[in-house]
């Protein structure tokens, strides 16, 4: 949805009422409510400690610009979430190096200039490469991404891939209700939205598995089961 259609929805509109149950002309409360909307998309990007988001990956791409040894990195990267570096030219993955050993290594960029670069940091916002490239080569960056914050209008689809929008709208009533208690149970509504991020979580963390090879009915039949529910050997097919 669109942080116009979240709101419609937490502070009402022309044609429906909303959760919070305030005036749809309340020009205010709306502004007040989009606030919480973007620190709950805040809260839900900062759950990414050990795991990022895989539907915040992103992959874009840079040219090199001989004797340039410092680049801006991809618009909306998270912190320092840069997965990787590469490039088809050379058919080479940049290794990542630490700025405290890289800068050591490359105390004076001039004085290393080559290509293919082999090794890249991420320092003060800048991302640098080792040896200073001399040509002009197409480097992909693959990164985590920023969930971009919404406004009161329909031009900006929310990141956050929309079988989710019931955990960030539990998020934004779990503001409410703190601003308002006679609205709801605060942490009920905490313990709500913590259970939907910890779906979102698990969703996130689930790998597509090998495919399972296809079984007929006749053979799921020969089956036996265990006391505990669980399969156990194929019973001996002559008896049938």
């Amino acid at each position: 949805m669109t942080g116009f259609e979240f709101l419609n929805i937490l502070c009402s509109s022309d044609s429906i009422l909303g959760l919070s149950d305030k005036s749809s002309d309340d020009s205010v409360w709306r502004a007040t409510v989009l606030k919480w909307l973007n620190l709950v998309l805040a809260d839900i990007q900062n759950r990414q400690q050990s795991f990022h988001w895989r539907w915040l990956e992103r992959t874009d791409t840079m040219e090199t610009v001989v004797g340039q040894h410092s680049y801006d990195p991809p618009p909306g990267l998270d912190t320092n979430k840069l997965l990787s570096m590469y490039e088809r030219t050379n058919d080479i993955t940049y290794t990542y190096m630490p700025y405290q050993k890289f800068v050591r290594l490359v105390a004076d960029p001039s004085n290393n200039i080559g290509t293919p670069a082999r090794y890249f940091t991420y320092y003060a916002g800048d991302i640098r490469l080792y040896p200073v490239p001399s040509e002009v080569i197409t480097v992909y960056l693959d990164y985590v991404r920023n969930i971009t914050q919404l406004t009161d209008d329909n031009s900006i689809a929310c990141d956050v891939p929309i079988k989710y929008d019931p955990v960030i709208i539990d998020g934004v009533l779990s503001y409410i209700f703190r601003f308002d208690p006679q609205l709801g149970d605060l942490q009920t509504q905490i313990q709500t939205y913590e259970a939907g991020i910890r779906r979102m979580i698990t969703d996130n963390n689930m790998m597509p598995a090998e495919l399972a090879q296809p079984t007929s009915h006749r053979e799921r039949m020969l089956r036996g089961t265990d006391v505990d529910g669980r399969n156990s050997l194929y019973f001996p097919t002559a008896d049938f």
